[in-house]
């Protein structure tokens, strides 16, 4: 017995060394510094950010170390991952380095999606070396090398083989409930239908799209309803799974509302992140033939695909992945060209078990296709279901699947006609070698020496920072950024003011904001004060710093003009890193006695607004932005647009004890496409007016009446605006802009009934 299992596992020690193999040899990782990120920058960031936050709180959701004093919510980024998390946090948790923790899981991914390739390969019919070689090359396509930490949840695809396992038994009607064997296989499909969604939401998705094909394949084969019933129990295993992970965020947003443009997708977004065939069928930029790298890259221009480069460029998937595509479509020739007796051939089970399993899958492969490749059925579900699924070309491990499972079929026929086992072992050998080395290619992190050092200087600048400010001490970071998804400032990257925070250990920083949060808000409005006024806020809130980010300044005098400011109101001297990025202004002895760090997340998030008519203006300096709930863009120089749906949030002090007035200065874009648009409003909930904008009246002053007691006792008031029809200035001819825009708020007052009005 134990020389049975022992043979049994010699299969997945021999593809382990392997991966090791090609991991120090071919790929050449370094592994000299794991303690310092294979790259860091970016998305990055972000995800090193969040193993760091589930080491120190148990989970992703809250962080009383980020968005100081107003809170930082991760449900505000409805998108988890949380398999990935729930091994990557404890890991963290017990090293005390995230960093050293994403490495080793970006590392062990190959090992994984390996030892699942290897065990879903032979599973499917393919002998032990062929499985091998298939699995080797699966677990590094470029797909997986270049989404290096940056994507590494969407590069450990390690469940894709098992749920192809799953797929190929649905389409074979061999999951059910009647048999020993098929209830095993009815247990684990449910199990992986939730896993897989809990390891990726794309994954999910697919994997529930592909499972409809599968029982479309099924019901063809038995003509028996009862085949769909494994579909449906792992749709609703998936979609259980999805509900689980989605429900925090339902529960925030009903009592937070919605934040504004927190990954916001547009529809167009399909189109542009879908799988393009030449991209899977080309060679990499990586090529180790100029010549090819040079023609790919002429392609590329030509047919403007030279960017996003991970999203688009890179999707290849091996010359023995591109030999089994063509064998795909044979096997599709062969299933239309033979008739049986037994129903629809792809799933004849009077062949060869692993030849029905090609048909199968080259049945998914045009599936694959269908939906993913540009102007295919992702770009209807994008615009007519949901935009939130965008970046199909992710489905690539479903479609690499079935090409690598039909190349490994057809060799395993090659290797039969040798007689002599020496000779097929070195053909077997011979072709492994050629077809990994023309696979992997090299990622972008070879520099790791220059990023340990410039980590090890950050490292010590900030550890004497916390040291000087002491334990739980708050610091306020300029330029103010939302969180997530901000773009790049200049030289910042996006989530580069996480970095303070994964440098130190007890320090609260002002960062994690989301757009139309208070946060962000509140911290916005500082940044627009004069050093002397925005020193006292701070001093007032319990911060005991200010660091100012250099990167994120267009040039020296821009940076100049935020240092010198502060320099002239604080009597600190500033502390400057090494590269003379970060600069720390002290708040000790600016207004007296340090005021003790806040309770974070206690502090009130609604702002107080006199109902006394005084106007409230929203451009860039004012002080409207503060009262920005959801749904509206960046404050401009004459105020603010609204997407088509928007709500200010307000605590009136003193509540009005009557009737009041509600005078708006607004603006809605209308053009010779779209001449009329109109705005309706409503407090707390009930409608109190509509106005039409056209191209004659444009730009209007609105009242609306607010009757005695929609405002309750506690002062809370809720505008929400909606303009219909929903449009663009690109769509309305008016300029290359496509943000959807709504109502231009210019000013607003409120003021009791019967006094005189504030003309804007």
């Amino acid at each position: 017995m134990k020389a049975d299992s022992y043979r049994g596992l010699a299969p997945y020690l021999g593809i382990a060394l392997a991966t090791a193999f090609v991991l120090v040899f071919v790929l050449k990782l370094p592994f000299a510094r794991l303690d310092v990120p294979y790259t860091f920058e970016g998305d990055d960031i972000d995800k090193i950010a969040q193993i760091q936050t589930v080491a120190e709180t148990g989970w992703l959701f809250h962080n009383d170390r980020l968005g100081y004093p107003f809170g930082y919510d991760r449900l505000d980024f409805p998108r988890f991952d949380s398999l990935n998390y729930a091994i990557m946090g404890p890991i963290a948790a017990l090293t005390g380095k995230p960093a050293l923790t994403i490495n080793l899981y970006y590392i062990a991914g190959f090992f994984l999606v390996a030892f699942a390739g290897l065990f879903a390969f032979r599973r499917l019919g393919l002998g032990t070396g062929v499985a091998m070689l298939c699995a080797l090359v699966y677990a590094f396509l470029p797909y997986h090398v270049l989404r290096g930490i940056a994507h590494v949840t969407n590069g450990a695809y390690f469940l894709v083989p098992l749920a192809m396992l799953v797929l190929v038994a649905i389409a074979r009607d061999e999951i059910g409930w009647d048999r020993p064997e098929r209830k095993r296989r009815f247990v684990f499909s449910l199990s992986l239908a939730a896993l897989i969604v809990w390891q990726t939401p794309y994954n999910g998705v697919f994997f529930v799209l592909l499972a409809c094909v599968a029982g479309a394949i099924a019901l063809a084969g038995a003509r028996r309803w009862q085949t769909v019933l494994p579909v449906a129990a792992v749709i609703l295993a998936a979609g259980a799974a999805f509900l689980v992970e989605i429900a925090p965020v339902i529960a925030h947003r009903a009592t937070a509302g919605e934040p504004a443009f927190v990954a916001a997708r547009i529809p167009s977004e399909a189109d542009t992140y879908a799988m393009h065939l030449s991209q899977v069928l080309l060679p990499t930029y990586a090529s180790r033939s100029k010549t090819l790298v040079h023609a790919k890259r002429m392609f590329d221009h030509a047919f403007g695909l030279d960017a996003p480069y991970l999203e688009v460029s890179n999707q290849y998937i091996g010359a023995l992945g591109v030999f089994g595509f063509l064998l795909l479509g044979w096997a599709l020739v062969q299933s239309v060209a033979t008739r049986t007796r037994t129903g629809p051939v792809v799933a004849d089970t009077t062949v060869d078990g692993t030849a029905a399993a090609v048909r199968i899958c080259a049945v998914f492969a045009v599936a694959i296709l269908v939906l993913a490749l540009p102007s295919g059925l992702c770009t209807l579900i994008a615009y007519w279901i949901t935009a939130k699924v965008r970046a199909y070309n992710r489905i690539l491990p479903f479609f690499a699947f079935p090409c690598l499972l039909a190349a490994g079929w057809a060799l395993q026929g090659l290797l039969r006609r040798i007689r002599r086992p020496w000779l097929g072992c070195a053909v077997l050998a011979l072709i492994a070698i050629v077809a990994v080395w023309d696979v992997v290619i090299s990622p972008r992190f070879m520099a790791h020496t220059t990023l340990a050092e410039s980590w090890d200087r950050d490292r010590a600048y900030f550890a004497g920072i916390e040291q000087q400010l002491g334990p739980g001490a708050t610091v306020f970071q300029l330029p103010v950024t939302w969180y997530p998804e901000q773009p790049p400032q200049n030289r910042m990257n996006s989530y580069a003011e996480f970095e303070p925070f994964l440098m130190t250990n007890t320090l609260r920083f002002s960062f994690g904001g989301a757009h139309g949060r208070p946060g962000y808000a509140w911290g916005k409005y500082i940044e627009t004060r004069a050093a002397k006024e925005a020193v006292s806020e701070l001093h007032a809130k319990g911060f005991a710093a200010v660091l100012v980010d250099a990167y994120a300044y267009a040039d020296d005098a821009a940076l100049a003009k935020v240092t010198d400011a502060y320099k002239a109101v604080l009597p600190a001297a500033p502390s400057v890193s090494h590269d003379r990025r970060w600069w720390l202004f002290p708040l000790d002895g600016c207004c007296g006695e340090r005021v003790p760090p806040l309770e974070s997340g206690r502090v009130p998030t609604l702002f107080t607004y006199g109902t006394n008519g005084a106007p409230l203006r929203f451009d860039e300096t004012a002080a409207g932005r503060l009262y920005v709930a959801s749904g509206w863009w960046d404050p401009e120089p004459w105020g603010i647009w609204s997407n088509t749906r928007a709500r200010l949030h307000l605590k009136l002090d003193p509540v009005p004890s009557g009737a009041s007035v509600l005078t708006i200065a607004a603006q809605v874009m209308v053009s010779q496409r779209m001449p009329e648009r109109s705005v309706s409003v409503q407090c707390n909930g009930r409608a109190i007016g509509e106005a039409i904008f056209t191209e004659t009246t444009p730009v209007q002053t609105l009242r609306f009446d607010i009757p005695a007691g929609l405002v309750k006792d506690d002062g809370v008031m809720e505008l929400d605006f909606v303009t219909v029809p929903r449009t663009s200035p690109y769509h309305a001819g008016v300029a290359d802009d496509d943000r959807e825009l709504g109502v231009g708020l210019i000013e607003l007052s409120i003021a009791p009934a019967g006094s005189a009005p504030h003309e804007p």
